[in-house]
């Protein structure tokens, strides 16, 4: 009779053992950054007295794949005004997702729209319209809890005139009526005189809305800016206040 010969189990080499774990790793980090929560720093003013600069957010990504966003909600979205690949696009090759290879580096780079904040103003069907800096939605105003203008008696900024696909819309301050498409929405930092949003760029899709933020774990900074002329300061690098860590705002929710 012929014996069985056994089968040699090959052991894996430690450059195996240590590949195979990083991918693991990456692979983990990725869903639960893509599916569950995710973590940013707030860099803008755009969203004062709500969110500050310098503030550090819990995002909780799940709530919005069983439910639509809301009138009033704050979401985090994809920059619609960034652009969707990486520019000049003749120097990157598509690898797979967000994953581009740098022809002029010889690198495999990282590319996505950046993440953006604003509250909800307008959902599918509403009218949104601004008048005089007063926010209206299907006739009626429209105010949140925490929104800020940022007034000067002498010194007005300019308002500028905008263009939406080359049709004139108004300016900052009045602006509209539109009226929201499906699948879209109208969204607006609660700072109004400084938030670059829905007024500028047009609808925010319902495919880049990724979340919303849910807690404040950690915030230093300056207090907001309430004039024209300490905001034109800090934008000329003037007004240079010593940050300080907000510790009435750590871990304070969101709404």
């Amino acid at each position: 009779m012929f014996k069985k010969k056994r089968k040699i189990k090959r052991k894996k080499n430690i450059f195996q053992d240590y590949l195979e774990a990083i991918l693991f790793a990456f692979v983990v980090a990725m869903l639960i950054r893509n599916y569950t929560i995710q973590t940013f720093m707030i860099p803008s003013s755009s969203m004062e007295k709500t969110l500050l600069i310098g503030d550090f957010l819990i995002g909780n990504k799940m709530k919005y794949f069983f439910t639509d966003p809301k009138q009033g909600d704050i979401v985090i979205f994809y920059y619609p005004a960034d652009s969707a690949e990486p520019e000049p696009r003749e120097n990157y090759e598509k690898i797979l997702g967000p994953i581009y290879f740098d022809k002029t580096k010889w690198l495999p780079i990282w590319h996505q729209r950046k993440n953006v904040v604003k509250r909800v103003i307008g959902e599918p069907g509403d009218k949104v319209e601004v008048i005089d800096k007063k926010v209206f939605v299907n006739d009626e105003p429209y105010v949140v809890e925490n929104e800020q203008y940022i007034h000067n008696r002498i010194i007005e900024r300019s308002k500028g005139r905008i263009y939406w696909d080359h049709k004139f819309m108004g300016s900052r301050d009045n602006f509209g009526p539109v009226v929201v498409p499906e699948n879209n929405y109208f969204v607006m930092g609660d700072n109004r005189d400084v938030s670059g949003d829905s007024r500028f760029w047009g609808f925010l899709p319902r495919e880049f809305i990724t979340g919303t933020p849910l807690i404040t774990y950690f915030s230093v900074g300056e207090e907001p800016i309430e004039s024209y002329r300490n905001y034109g300061l800090k934008q000329r690098g003037y007004l240079n206040k010593k940050n300080s860590i907000r510790w009435k705002r750590i871990f304070k929710l969101i709404h």
